[in-house]
C-alpha cells in the first residue's frame, strides 16, 4: 500500500482522520480505507444530489461550488468531506424527528395570561417559582430584554412551523483554477476538473471488519447521530440542510449537569464562547436585579428553559458580549455545546447559512447602524493615527465610508493591488492564503491592508473574508488619503513616509486611558500599563451592564460606542444618560464604595472598555509615584461620597479634612444576608463602630434589646470613647455594605484633627442618646422624650420641638453624682440608660430610684426649688439628657399659652420644700397637733412631682406597706377619686393629703384610683415611704388625725360603690339582655352581669356627637336614657334612636370596623359602651358564649354570600354591594310550624323595621284566632314576603308560622344607609320600593278593616277609638322564635288531619310600580315620618270574592 500511496490518498486520509466518527480508529485501517476509495470525476456544472445510500465524498483536487438555499456560495477544496448523512441513510428519518416543543416559559408570559397585584413578588404561583422584585414597567422590560438577549433564536422561533422543509443544499462542479461557474465543452483540459474520492458504508464495514476500530466507529457514529437527531427533533437549527446539521452535531459535545449545577453564569465573557442547546431536562434562568424593598441586588428566577432552547446568538458570535443571565439546571440536564470557533468553521464552509437568519440580520444591522460611534473617535484610537493632529484626523474621517458585509463576503483577494485601508468595527475577518488556508482571525479594532496602504508592499498577501454573519468596517481609499496629506499636512505626510514597519494594525487602548479624567496628570508609563489591562465588552440593547447594590469585580467602564441609561431605585435618570466617552464605576475602582450605586442598561448596542480593579491596583504597585495623585482624588471623592451616601451621623458637622482621614483609614466590608461575615466567610468584629452604607441588619444588645438598623445608621459608636461594647450579636437582614472604625483608627484620626475632638465626642454621646431613646420607644428626631416630663405632656408640639435641641447628652460613670444635695438647682435631667438612686441615711438602702425614662428635678425648671432636695448617685453607667433652666425660659417666652399653663402651678412662688415641716404645722389642719420632729422625719427626702391632666397618681389595687408606700400633698390643681370600675365619685382640692391610708399601713391595698383632674396639670409634693415609716416608728401618737381622715374617705367610697351597683342592676343589665348578640347566651344572667360590671355611664349634652360616620369602631353603644339623631355620612337624617337602642353590634362581632352613622344627642343622653377589648376576657371564661358569637358571625357571612334577604325577593337583583350590606345588617330567625312571632321588647327604639320572608309561609292574626276576620293576610316568599313590623305593633297583630319559616328582620335605617353608601342607586331598588309600598298599603288597609270589625264586637269599646301609634312591646303576649336550622319542607297546614282543617287561604295582591325614581330616597320612611294609611279615603266593603269564606267548623 505504501508503494502505491499518492498525495491524493494523503488528502483522503487526512479528511477521514478529521471526521468525528473516525476519531480513535486505527490509522492503518484509515489509510487502507483511503487507498480503496473510488475516484469519481464529474463533469463541469454537474449537480450532485444529496440522498440516502450515497457515498461519503471527499474533494481530492479541483473544487466544488456549495450553496445553501439562495445564500452566497462557498468553494469546497481539497479535503472537504460531504455526504455522511446520506451514507448513514438519515435523510428519510428527517421528517420523523422534526417536532418543536415549547422550549421556554418566562415570567412575562405568565403575567400576560394572569395579571397580578403590582405589589406582589410572586407573579407565577407555585408551578415555576418565578419571582420579581416588583411588577413595575421598568423591571418587566429588563426581564423581557434579558430573555430575548439570552435566547434570541428561541424567542424569534415562537410560532415557527417545524414541519417546514429544509433549505436545499446544492453542489456543482466548478473550475478549480478560477473558482467561477464555468460551462466548458468536453474537450477542455481534464486537469482542471474536480476529483472526488467516494467511500461507501459497505467499504467501511469491509475494512473495519473484526477489528476494534469497528466498535469505535459505531460508538462514534451513535454519539454523533444522537446529537444530530436531537438537533433535528428540537428544531434547534430550523431549515438548515441535513449536511450542515450533521457537521454541527459532529463538532459539538454533549454536557451533563446535575440539578443545581451552573450551566451559564451571568456576566461571563470569553474570547471563545459557546452556543448551547438544551437537549434534555430543564433549567432555570436567574437574573440579578435590584430589589427596591430590600435595597439590595439578588438573583430572581425569571424563566425556565426546556429542550430546544438555545443559549447564545449566532449573529453576535465572538463579539465579546457578556452572558445576560445565569442558567442553573433544575433537574438532571443534558446540553449540546458548540464552541464559537467551530461554529465559525461551519459558517466558513456554508456561508449561505445567513439566508436562514435574514430577518434577524436586518434587526442586528439596524441596531449596529444606530449605535456605532463617530469615525473620528475610531481613527483617533488606532495606534497608526495615535497622537496626530486632530484636524488631520477629522479630515481623514470625512473621506471614510462605513460599509457592512455579510458572512462569506470577500472584500480583498490574495494578489490584489487594492490599497484601501479598512478599520474593523464589528465582527471578525478570516485571513486566508492559497497555500495555508486560514492563517488568522482578526478582531474589532484591527487595521486591514495597513502595509499596502503605507506602501510597504504592493500585492495583497492574503484574502480577507467575512467570518461572522455581520461585519462592519470603515474604508479609507488610498488616493483620498494621499490628497489630504498633499493639501496641507506635510508633518503627517513625513510621519507616514518615515514608517518602515507596521504595528500589526491594532488599536491603542492607552489612547482611551489618557483622556479619562481619572488618569489625567498620570505618567505615560503608568497610562501605558493601564492601557494593557483594558478589554472590550459589548452589550445588546436592554442588557444590564451594572446592577445597583450588586457586588462585582469593581471594574471601571468607558463607553466606546452606543448609549446607556442609568436607573436609580428602578427609576430612569434622563440627565445621567451615558454616551461615547463617558466613564462610570470610578468610586468602586477607588475603593470608596463596595456596591454599585446605580443600574446601567444599554439602550443601543453598546461597546465598552473595561478595566478591572485588580489591574489598577497592580499598576499602582508598579508605579508608586502615582499614589499621591489618587490620594488627593480620593480626598475629594470621599467628601462627595459622604454627602451622597452618608457618613457617621455624629460627623454631620465634621470638616472635610476629618472626613477624608476617616474614610482613608476606615475599612469597608460587604456581608451576605443572615451572616455577620465577609463574602469570603471571615467573621466581622463587634467591638468597632459600624456605618451601614447599604442594606439592613438586626443588632442585639446584651440587654436583649433588638433593633433593625437601616442604610445610613450606625452602631457601636460608644466604643470610640472607651465604653465597652454592649452588642451581643449582629444579623444582616439583607446584603450589607459597612464601614468599620476601631478605637485605634479613631484616635489616629483625632490626632490629625485635635480641635474637633470635643465636638466629635459630644456627637457620639448625642448619637448614643438617640439609640437609648429608641429603646424607650422614641423615634429618631422626635421630641417625644420630653413627654417623660409631666408638664411637657400638656404643651404644644412645636414648643417641644424647639426645646429638644436645647438638651445635651451627658454620661455619668458608676459612683458619680448627677445632682448633689443643696447644690443650686438649675437643670432638669431625663435618664435614658442606666439607673441612679437617692440613698438613705445608711448610704446603702435606696430611698428613691430613677430608671430609664425617669425625670429628675422637674421643679428646677419652674424655679419652685432653689436647691436640689437630695443627692442622686449613679448605680451603673448612666446616660442622661440635661435641660438648663435658662434655655427652658428662652423657649417658653415664645409661647404665652404654655407660660400661662405653667403659671397655674406656681401657687406658691417660694421654695416650699425648704420650709415644708413648718408649713404643714402652721397651715394644715391634719398636722396642727403633730410634733415638729414627726413632721421633719416625714418630710425628709420629699420632692416635687407633676402629673398631666387625667394621669393616674395612685393606682387602684396597688399593694401598700409602711416604709415603702408614698403619699402626696396636693399643692396646685385638683385630683379625682375614681372607683375600681372607672366612675369618678369625688374630687380632692389643693392642700389635701392623698394616699395616707396605704402609707401609714392602715390599708394593705389602694381601694381607689386617684388621678389628676381634667382641668389641667397637678403639682404635688411626694413624701417618701422610707421617711414616713421612720416617722411612724418614732412618733406613732402623731398619726391619729391621718387615720381618721382615711376612715372617713373609705366610708364615702363604699357608699358610692353601692349606688353604682343599683344603677347597673336596674338600668344596664336589662338593656344588655335585649341585645340581639347576647340573647343566645346559655348562662346569660351571670355573663351579662360580668359584661355590665365595668361599664361607665357616658353623658352627652344636647347637640353633642356620640360617634361620627367613618370613624374606626370596635365597640357597641347602648342608649340608657335619652334620644339621638342618626345621620348618614352626607348629613341626611335617616332615623331617631330612643332609649334601649343599640348600635355597633357588628363591630363587636368583628364584621365591621367603622361607624356607619353619625349619632347626635337630641336631648341630654346617657349611654354605655361595650368594647371588644373588654368583652374578650369575659368570653374566655365561657366557651359556649364565645361559640355563640362565632356562630352568629358565620351566619352573617353566610347571609352575605347568599345575598338574603334581598335576593329572596322577585327583584332581579344581583349580589352587589348594597345587597351584601343589607344582608350583613339583617337578623335571621327560624320559626317552627305553629310558632308565634314575638316582637322584640326594644322594637321601637331603633326606628322602623321590616320582616322579609325567605322561606315558608305564615298568617297574620288580629284579636282572637277564631275570629272570622282572621287570618288578615298570608305572608311568604315572593311578592307577599314583606311584613312591616311597626304596623303589626300599631294594630296589635301577630304572625303564626304555617310551615318552617326563615325570615329576616332589617331596619329601614340600614336599608337607606346601604343605598346612600353607593354613587348610583341600583336598578332593583326602585322595584323594591314599589314592592314595599304595595305591601304597606295593602297590609295597612286590611289591618284597619279587621281592627274595625273586631272592635265592633266589643260593646264597651267605641268603634272609632283611635289606635295608638306605638304600643309598648312589653304588652304583647307572644312567645319567642325558635332559632334553629330547619330544612325547607313543602307547605303543610297548621293543623294535622285529625284536627279541624285550616280556614285560612292565601291573600293575593298585584304589585304597583312607581312611575319614576324621583324622590326615591327622600320619601323613605323614618321614625319621624307619618304613614298615610289612607284612612280618610277608605270605605268598608265586603271581603273580596276570591277569599275563601270561613268554614262551618270555625
Amino acid at each position: 500500500m505504501t508503494e502505491n500511496w499518492s498525495e491524493e490518498d494523503d488528502v483522503v486520509f487526512s479528511a477521514l482522520a478529521a471526521q468525528t466518527i473516525f476519531k480513535g480508529c486505527d490509522p492503518d485501517l484509515l489509510k487502507r480505507l483511503a487507498a480503496q476509495a473510488l475516484v469519481w470525476t464529474p463533469g463541469r456544472g454537474h449537480e450532485i444530489p444529496m440522498r440516502d445510500g450515497m457515498s461519503l465524498m471527499i474533494v481530492v483536487s479541483g473544487a466544488l461550488y456549495v450553496c445553501v438555499g439562495g445564500g452566497p456560495a462557498a468553494t469546497a477544496t481539497n479535503g472537504f468531506a460531504i455526504g455522511l448523512p446520506g451514507m448513514l441513510k438519515l435523510h428519510d428519518a428527517e421528517v420523523r424527528f422534526r417536532t418543536r416543543p415549547n422550549s421556554i416559559v418566562d415570567v412575562t408570559d405568565i403575567l400576560a395570561k394572569h395579571p397580578r397585584d403590582p405589589e406582589s413578588r410572586d407573579p407565577s404561583g407555585e408551578e415555576f417559582g418565578f419571582t420579581l422584585p416588583d411588577l413595575s414597567a421598568c423591571t418587566l422590560q429588563l426581564v423581557r430584554d434579558c430573555i430575548m438577549n439570552l435566547c434570541p433564536h428561541t424567542m424569534s422561533l415562537k410560532g415557527h412551523d417545524p414541519e417546514k422543509s429544509t433549505v436545499p443544499l446544492r453542489m456543482e462542479v466548478v473550475d478549480a483554477l478560477t473558482n467561477q461557474r464555468n460551462i466548458l465543452q468536453k474537450e477542455d483540459m481534464q486537469a482542471g476538473l474536480c476529483k472526488l474520492a467516494c467511500i461507501s458504508r459497505e467499504r467501511i464495514h469491509d475494512v473495519f471488519a473484526r477489528s476494534q476500530s469497528m466498535e469505535i466507529f459505531e460508538e462514534n457514529q451513535q454519539a454523533v447521530r444522537y446529537r444530530y437527531e436531537t438537533l433535528i427533533r428540537l428544531s434547534a437549527f430550523p431549515s438548515v440542510p441535513l449536511e450542515v446539521t450533521w457537521m454541527l452535531a459532529s463538532l459539538s459535545e454533549l454536557r451533563s449537569y446535575a440539578a443545581g449545577d451552573l450551566i451559564v453564569e451571568e456576566g461571563d465573557c470569553d474570547s471563545v464562547e459557546s452556543l448551547l442547546v438544551l437537549s434534555k431536562g430543564s433549567a432555570d434562568v436567574n437574573k440579578i436585579l435590584f430589589d427596591g424593598k430590600l435595597l439590595e441586588a439578588q438573583p430572581f428566577k425569571i424563566a425556565r428553559l426546556y429542550p430546544g432552547a438555545m443559549i447564545g446568538d449566532v449573529l453576535f458570535i465572538e463579539s465579546w458580549i457578556s452572558r445576560q443571565a445565569s442558567v442553573i439546571a433544575y433537574e438532571a440536564t443534558e446540553v449540546i455545546e458548540l464552541s464559537s470557533r467551530k461554529l465559525l468553521d461551519v459558517m466558513a464552509c456554508y456561508p449561505g447559512l445567513t439566508s436562514i437568519y435574514v430577518s434577524r440580520c436586518r434587526e442586528a444591522s439596524a441596531i449596529l447602524q444606530r449605535s456605532l460611534t463617530r469615525p473620528t473617535d475610531v481613527l483617533a484610537s488606532m495606534k497608526l493615527f495615535y497622537g496626530l493632529n486632530p484636524a488631520f484626523i477629522r479630515s481623514l474621517a470625512n473621506i471614510t465610508e462605513r460599509k457592512m458585509n455579510f458572512l462569506g463576503d470577500v472584500f480583498k483577494e490574495e494578489g490584489s493591488t487594492d490599497r484601501t485601508l479598512r478599520v474593523q468595527e464589528f465582527g471578525k475577518v478570516r485571513v486566508e492564503t492559497n497555500r495555508e488556508g486560514m492563517v488568522a482571525l482578526t478582531d474589532v479594532g484591527t487595521l486591514l491592508g495597513e502595509s499596502m496602504f503605507l506602501g510597504m508592499s504592493h500585492v495583497a498577501e492574503a484574502t480577507f473574508r467575512a467570518a461572522t454573519p455581520l461585519l462592519v468596517m470603515l474604508w479609507i481609499p488610498h488616493h483620498s488619503f494621499e490628497n489630504i496629506m498633499n493639501d496641507g499636512y506635510p508633518t503627517e505626510g513625513a510621519y507616514f513616509r518615515s514608517l518602515d514597519r507596521t504595528d500589526q494594525g491594532r488599536e491603542d487602548m492607552s489612547h482611551y486611558a489618557k483622556y479619562m479624567k481619572l488618569f489625567r496628570g498620570c505618567g505615560q508609563s503608568f497610562i501605558h500599563d493601564i492601557g494593557e489591562c483594558i478589554h472590550r465588552r459589548a452589550y445588546k440593547p436592554g442588557q444590564t451592564i451594572l446592577v445597583q447594590a450588586a457586588i462585582d469585580d469593581r471594574s471601571l467602564f468607558l463607553v466606546a460606542t452606543g448609549k446607556a441609561s442609568v436607573l436609580i431605585n428602578g427609576k430612569e435618570q434622563p440627565e445621567e444618560e451615558l454616551s461615547p466617552g463617558d466613564v462610570f464605576g470610578e468610586l468602586t475602582l477607588l475603593g470608596l464604595v463596595l456596591l454599585r450605586s446605580a443600574t446601567v442598561v444599554a439602550t443601543t448596542y453598546c461597546s465598552c472598555l473595561k478595566m478591572p480593579r485588580q489591574a489598577f491596583i497592580d499598576a499602582l504597585e508598579k508605579h508608586p509615584e502615582e499614589t499621591v495623585h489618587f490620594e488627593q482624588l480620593m480626598c475629594l471623592r470621599a467628601v462627595q461620597v459622604a454627602a451622597e451616601r452618608g457618613t457617621f451621623p455624629f460627623l454631620k458637622k465634621a470638616s472635610e479634612r476629618l472626613l477624608y482621614y476617616l474614610n482613608l483609614q476606615a475599612t469597608r466590608r460587604s456581608t451576605p444576608p443572615g451572616e455577620w461575615a465577609t463574602r469570603d466567610g471571615d467573621p466581622l468584629p463587634t467591638d468597632v463602630a459600624y456605618l451601614l452604607v447599604s442594606g439592613e441588619a438586626y443588632v442585639t444588645e446584651e440587654s436583649g434589646h433588638r433593633i433593625l438598623m437601616s442604610k445610613g445608621s450606625c452602631f457601636g459608636e460608644h466604643v470610640l470613647i472607651g465604653i465597652r461594647s454592649r452588642i451581643s450579636s449582629i444579623e444582616p437582614k439583607t446584603a450589607c455594605e459597612v464601614q468599620m472604625v476601631s478605637r485605634s483608627v479613631f484616635e489616629k484620626v483625632m490626632s490629625e484633627c485635635p480641635d474637633e475632638r470635643a465636638e466629635t465626642e459630644q456627637g457620639i454621646l448625642e448619637e448614643m442618646s438617640i439609640k437609648a431613646q429608641q429603646e424607650l420607644g422614641v423615634e429618631r428626631g422626635s421630641p417625644e422624650i420630653l413627654n417623660r416630663c409631666a408638664f411637657f405632656r400638656a404643651a404644644h408640639e412645636k414648643f417641644m420641638t424647639l426645646m429638644r435641641p436645647r438638651m445635651r447628652a451627658m454620661l455619668f460613670k458608676v459612683g458619680e453624682y448627677i445632682t448633689r444635695e443643696r447644690d443650686y438647682a438649675d437643670h432638669m435631667f431625663i435618664v435614658l440608660r442606666g439607673s441612679a438612686a437617692v440613698m438613705g441615711d445608711d448610704a446603702e438602702t435606696p430611698v428613691l430610684r430613677f430608671e430609664a425614662g425617669a425625670a429628675i428635678s422637674e421643679a428646677s425648671l419652674l424655679g419652685t426649688c432653689t436647691f436640689y432636695p437630695y443627692a442622686v448617685r449613679v448605680e451603673n453607667l448612666c446616660l442622661v439628657l440635661s435641660l438648663p433652666r435658662n434655655d427652658f425660659n428662652e423657649v417658653l417666652d415664645q409661647f404665652p399659652d404654655e407660660r400661662e399653663l405653667f403659671n397655674r402651678l406656681l401657687a406658691d412662688q417660694e421654695d416650699i420644700l425648704r420650709r415644708l415641716p413648718k408649713v404643714l404645722k402652721l397651715h394644715h389642719p391634719l398636722f396642727s397637733s403633730s410634733s415638729i420632729d414627726f413632721l421633719k422625719a416625714v418630710c425628709e427626702f420629699a420632692d416635687e412631682v407633676y402629673y398631666a391632666a387625667g394621669e393616674c397618681i395612685i393606682t387602684c389595687g396597688e399593694s401598700c406597706s409602711v416604709g415603702e408606700t408614698v403619699m402626696y400633698l396636693l399643692v396646685a390643681g385638683n385630683a379625682a377619686v375614681i372607683l375600681a370600675h372607672g366612675e369618678e365619685v369625688a374630687q380632692i382640692k389643693s392642700g389635701s393629703l392623698v394616699g395616707e391610708g396605704g402609707a401609714l399601713g392602715i390599708a394593705n391595698k389602694r381601694s381607689t384610683q386617684v388621678s389628676a383632674w381634667k382641668g389641667g396639670m397637678v403639682r404635688l409634693i411626694r413624701l417618701q415611704g422610707q421617711s414616713i415609716g421612720k416617722a411612724v416608728e418614732e412618733h406613732p401618737e402623731d398619726c391619729q388625725a391621718l387615720e381618721n381622715q382615711f376612715m372617713m374617705r373609705s366610708q364615702k367610697n363604699a357608699e358610692a360603690e353601692a349606688i353604682r351597683k343599683v344603677w347597673i342592676g336596674k338600668s344596664v343589665i336589662p338593656l344588655l339582655k335585649n341585645c340581639h348578640i347576647f340573647q343566645g347566651f346559655s348562662d346569660s344572667e351571670e355573663l351579662i352581669a360580668k359584661i355590665a360590671a365595668p361599664l361607665l355611664k357616658m353623658s352627652f349634652a344636647e347637640g353633642t356627637e356620640l360617634c361620627v360616620a367613618g370613624d374606626a369602631a370596635d365597640s357597641m353603644i347602648v342608649i340608657i336614657d335619652g334620644e339621638v339623631e342618626a345621620k348618614c355620612k352626607e348629613g341626611k337624617v335617616v332615623a331617631r334612636l330612643m332609649t334601649s337602642a343599640v348600635t355597633g353590634e357588628l363591630a363587636i362581632l368583628g364584621l365591621l370596623s367603622f361607624r356607619t352613622v353619625t349619632l347626635t344627642a337630641c336631648r341630654p343622653t346617657d349611654t354605655v359602651v361595650v368594647t371588644s377589648a373588654g368583652l374578650r376576657p369575659i368570653l374566655k371564661s365561657s366557651e359556649a358564649a364565645s361559640q355563640h358569637l362565632q356562630k352568629l358571625a358565620q351566619e352573617k357571612l353566610s347571609q352575605i354570600d347568599r345575598g338574603f334577604p334581598i335576593l329572596s325577593l322577585p327583584l332581579g337583583a344581583s349580589n352587589d354591594v348594597v345587597v351584601r350590606t343589607i344582608a350583613l345588617h339583617s337578623a335571621r330567625c327560624i320559626w317552627a310550624p305553629g310558632e308565634t312571632w314575638r316582637i322584640p321588647e326594644n322594637a321601637t327604639a331603633s326606628g322602623r323595621h321590616h320582616w322579609i320572608f325567605a322561606r315558608g309561609r305564615a298568617v297574620v292574626l288580629v284579636g282572637p284566632a277564631d275570629h272570622p276576620m282572621n287570618p288578615i293576610q298570608t305572608v311568604g316568599t315572593g311578592a307577599m314576603a314583606i311584613l312591616p313590623e311597626w304596623l303589626c305593633m300599631q294594630y296589635e297583630a301577630r304572625a303564626v308560622a304555617l310551615t318552617p319559616v326563615e325570615a329576616f328582620r332589617i331596619s329601614c335605617m340600614d336599608i337607606q344607609l346601604a343605598t346612600l353608601s353607593v354613587r348610583s342607586i341600583p336598578s332593583w331598588f326602585q322595584r323594591f320600593r314599589g314592592l314595599e309600598r304595595e305591601a304597606i298599603e295593602n297590609f295597612a288597609a286590611k289591618l284597619f278593616r279587621a281592627k274595625a270589625v273586631i272592635d265592633m264586637n266589643r260593646p264597651k269599646v267605641p268603634i272609632l277609638k283611635p289606635l295608638k301609634k306605638f304600643r309598648s312591646a312589653s304588652k304583647l303576649k307572644t312567645t319567642g322564635p325558635i332559632k334553629m336550622q330547619v330544612e325547607e319542607e313543602p307547605d303543610t297546614p297548621v293543623f294535622s288531619a285529625s284536627t279541624k282543617s285550616s280556614p285560612f287561604g292565601p291573600s293575593e295582591t298585584s304589585m304597583k310600580r312607581p312611575s319614576s325614581q324621583a324622590g326615591l330616597l327622600s320619601t323613605y320612611p323614618t321614625r319621624d315620618a307619618t304613614h298615610n294609611d289612607g284612612r280618610g279615603h277608605l270605605r268598608l266593603r265586603p271581603l273580596s270574592a276570591n277569599r275563601r269564606k270561613p268554614s262551618k267548623q270555625c
